[in-house]
């Protein structure tokens, strides 16, 4: 496959704008995870209002709201309340819980988010089964402080996986029970004088392909632009990368991605599988949701 992948955005985009009369989504929605659930797409997706955040005074505080759409493009339904707030969490003085990323394993849907707080970043986990109810587990990793993570959506030998990001890197980790992690290792790294040059991680949870997982990316270059990427893992061993695209699959170029609250961003936690293609969904400029899609047979190697 010597083609470059290039992602084809959605000709209606942006899908998701914020709603003003929703205090807690007034300003921006972005960054949203990805699932199937009663054959419908939900989102679940970062939510800022007017309220802002005691450690970063110019930020609003973030919160995770559920939207659900038939066909992956069209917005059916939003929920009027975050599904995810603030409360009940396992860190004091929280400022957000953002960016969250959906992994199906069995029956259950295991999400993993970020916690910001005035104790920096940590990994989150909540689980539901009809995203309805939702049960806060606490801290992925509580020693160390990050963000942008997702769990694999099987097991590799009885062992839960977890694809994180201790910067400036993408690092995989093994578990047993979702408490004890080990086997820690980095798998893809930056690049200087590159578009990952300043930092890369994870975009969604890698997606089963046909002989590999295929792990959508995001990085960030020296001029803080982030774009997404494409790489494949080996299905046996995950943390065997097979093959990672030198060029990006999705970079800022139209208006809605270039301007906003950050300029110059695109950045997906959500990728889906839906008939014969992957849509592929991600905030723009920290204020707006997109999707974008690309073809199953283009990506499989």
């Amino acid at each position: 496959m010597s083609k470059i992948i290039k992602l084809r955005r959605y000709s209606g985009n942006p899908i998701m704008y914020p709603i003003p009369k929703h205090s807690w989504e007034s300003q921006h929605v972005s960054n949203t995870g990805a699932a199937v659930f009663n054959n419908k797409i939900h989102l679940l997706y970062r939510g800022e209002g007017d309220f802002y955040r005691k450690t970063c005074p110019t930020w609003p505080v973030a919160q995770i709201g559920l939207a659900v759409s038939s066909d992956g493009f069209h917005i059916d339904w939003r929920s009027p309340q975050p599904v995810l707030d603030l409360n009940n969490e396992h860190l004091p003085q929280i400022n957000a819980v953002e960016d969250p990323r959906i992994t199906q394993i069995g029956d259950t849907y295991y999400i993993v988010y970020v916690i910001t707080s005035l104790y920096g970043d940590q990994l989150g986990l909540a689980v539901t089964k009809d995203f309805v109810n939702y049960e806060k587990k606490g801290l992925l990793m509580p020693e160390v402080s990050q963000r942008t993570a997702g769990l694999l959506s099987e097991k590799i030998n009885n062992k839960f996986v977890l694809f994180h990001r201790i910067l400036p890197n993408i690092w995989i980790s093994y578990s047993e029970d979702l408490i004890h992690w080990h086997d820690s290792k980095i798998i893809m790294t930056r690049k200087f004088n590159h578009w990952t040059e300043k930092k890369i991680g994870i975009g969604a949870p890698p997606v089963r392909g046909r002989n590999s997982w295929i792990l959508f990316f995001h990085a960030r270059d020296s001029n803080d632009i982030y774009r997404l990427g494409i790489a494949w893992l080996d299905l046996k061993d995950p943390g065997k990368v097979i093959k990672v695209q030198d060029e990006p699959i999705l970079e800022p170029e139209e208006d809605y991605e270039k301007f906003g609250f950050v300029r110059n961003v695109v950045y997906t936690c959500g990728v889906v599988a839906l008939d014969e293609q992957y849509l592929i969904y991600y905030g723009c400029a920290d204020q707006r949701l997109a999707v974008a899609s690309i073809a199953k047979n283009e990506v499989d190697i």
